[in-house]
């Protein structure tokens, strides 16, 4: 599934909100008077006033000016300032659920967690929809300075809080299957105001926004070159920036053997936080910082072990670095004054709905950790699973009869550049759900779900198949400029005996197109061939596969 059709998904599972008020965020007892006699009262009064005035100045002192973070091997306890808790850190819960041959359900819930009892409640007036969003379908963020929740991300948002950044499609109604340009808007929320800072013949992703601008990205509609730029979002200037810019790479130096990491965002200081390893049990992976070339390593472990720090997502604010957990079960706290990492047991998230095979719930940090204990509502789940309707036995395929036919991928010449195949306009009518009405290959069965592939990592891949063929579907794959294979999984494929083949063999059923839809994982970065068999047809599809993990959605 790629971003714009899991960004639908995301908006249709919020639906519209309730008018929008401010959320409840009660004192600490620990500001309670004490009553004391008469003749210490004018004593007491004077001394209380001088203790406002040092924490006033040192919470002022503790805000981050972008210095870089002490390199030390964390400890999973920590003691934090006193004067930093209790503090309501925003988060956005995502319930999935999931059966076979079922569409998953998914619902989203914006609240707070308070720190440090743990406790997760729903924000009710929690609001995105008076706001522009361009279609995005971004769940949202918490601005403490605006006191309300923005239709953003961490990657939008303008570093005072106050406006946040988002891209529209041209001609207008466009979606990502048909548009021809893209433009990049900035909302200054408090006056209401939206206005166009840059528009651009391919599409625009903002990638982060800091002192020095709106960094982004721009890939033509058709694919191609990936190219970075700067946007001033006063002038509306651009200017191109360097590849190294992208906060997603990472220095070779930095690089885990295995050529494994993924990338958990960039903050306002321009500080990059990755994942070295994978998340297969017993793997050895550590969760490091990068601030202009200087890495501190934030934690190191093995996937699975009693530390379960297994991070979702970050944001920084005074306190630190905060992380969700991939599990719901903990939010996490990496401290800047002492180097170490913390983990608050989470309570209160959407229960696990009923009937369901796969079920989890997950939350990631939205904004800055607000003093004072947030009062809201507890979260409801997803409802029951409905009673699935029985699926047909698959059909017994003899696949030898298309293994037999040849595989004409040829090699490319040294030097030659990747021939990727063009999109292809579909009208594409499922049984059930939405699908993506853009396709590569020849047809009558097309490769879909992504424009850019990325060798560091699994991602999405759809087989889409013309009802005029209901035959099985052979599909197989090779590296044209170099050794290498694609590696196909998912429900309701075929593993075969050749290296990278796998096979379909229940596709359309007229008058519906045949959707299915699995996982692709390269070997290495390169140019690939992904040859599409059937009983009455042979075509092919060319990607361009580009080193790294597939960036978050």
């Amino acid at each position: 599934m790629n971003e714009n059709e899991f960004r639908d998904r995301l908006r249709g599972a919020l639906g519209e909100p309730p008018p929008l008020s401010s959320p409840v965020l009660m004192p600490s007892r620990a500001g309670l008077a004490r009553a004391y006699p008469r003749g210490m009262a004018v004593l007491a009064f004077v001394l209380a006033l001088l203790l406002v005035i040092v924490l006033v100045a040192t919470r002022v002192a503790m805000h981050p000016q972008g210095t870089n973070l002490p390199a030390a091997k964390p400890s999973p306890v920590a003691q934090a300032a006193p004067d930093s808790f209790p503090c309501a850190l925003p988060v956005v819960a995502v319930s999935e659920a999931e059966n076979p041959g079922q569409n998953p359900a998914m619902a989203v819930s914006m609240g707070f967690v308070n720190i440090p009892a743990g406790g997760f409640q729903v924000d009710p007036s929690a609001a995105v929809g008076d706001l522009p969003t361009g279609g995005a379908g971004y769940a949202g963020f918490y601005s403490a300075e605006l006191k309300r929740w923005l239709p953003a991300s961490v990657r939008t948002m303008s570093p005072d809080g106050r406006a946040y950044a988002y891209v529209g499609l041209l001609p207008p109604g466009a979606n990502y299957s048909n548009f021809t340009s893209s433009e990049l808007h900035i909302v200054d929320v408090a006056k209401r105001a939206d206005r166009t800072v840059w528009t651009y013949k391919a599409g625009i992703e903002a990638l982060g926004w800091d002192s020095s601008g709106i960094l982004a990205s721009t890939v033509p509609a058709q694919g191609g070159t990936r190219l970075l730029w700067r946007i001033d979002p006063a002038s509306g200037g651009v200017t191109q920036a360097p590849g190294n810019a992208d906060p997603n790479s990472l220095a070779l130096t930095v690089l885990p053997r295995s050529g494994n990491y993924s990338y958990l965002g960039t903050d306002a200081q321009g500080r990059s936080v990755f994942r070295l390893g994978s998340r297969d049990p017993g793997t050895k992976y550590s969760v490091v910082m990068v601030q202009s070339g200087q890495v501190t390593t934030l934690y190191s472990g093995a996937a699975g072990d009693s530390t379960d720090f297994d991070p979702e997502g970050f944001y920084s604010d005074a306190h630190g670095l905060w992380f969700g957990n991939a599990d719901g079960a903990l939010a996490w706290l990496w401290s800047q004054s002492s180097g170490h990492l913390q983990s608050f047991k989470v309570s209160g998230l959407p229960p696990a709905p009923s009937g369901y095979t796969y079920s989890s719930v997950s939350f990631g940090p939205a904004g800055e950790c607000v003093p004072g204990t947030f009062t809201g509502v507890a979260a409801t789940g997803l409802p029951p699973a409905t009673s699935p309707t029985p699926s047909p036995s698959p059909p017994q395929v003899d696949w030898s009869a298309l293994t037999a036919k040849p595989v004409d991928l040829q090699p490319l010449a040294s030097g030659a550049p990747c021939p990727v195949s063009p999109k292809v306009d579909l009208a594409v009518k499922g049984q059930s759900g939405k699908w993506p009405n853009y396709g590569f290959g020849q047809g009558p069965a097309y490769v879909s779900g992504q424009f850019m592939w990325y060798s560091g990592g699994p991602q999405a891949i759809l087989i889409l198949v013309d009802p005029k063929y209901t035959g099985p579907v052979l599909v197989r794959s090779r590296r044209l400029d170099g050794t290498g294979l694609l590696a196909f999984s998912g429900q309701g494929s075929t593993s075969l005996p050749d290296a990278g083949a796998m096979g379909l063999a229940q596709t359309s059923s007229p008058p519906y197109w045949g959707t299915w839809i699995g996982s692709v994982t390269p070997s290495a970065p390169g140019c690939y061939g992904i040859q599409l068999d059937g009983t009455s047809f042979s075509s092919a599809a060319v990607i361009s596969v580009s080193k790294g993990p597939p960036p978050p959605g």
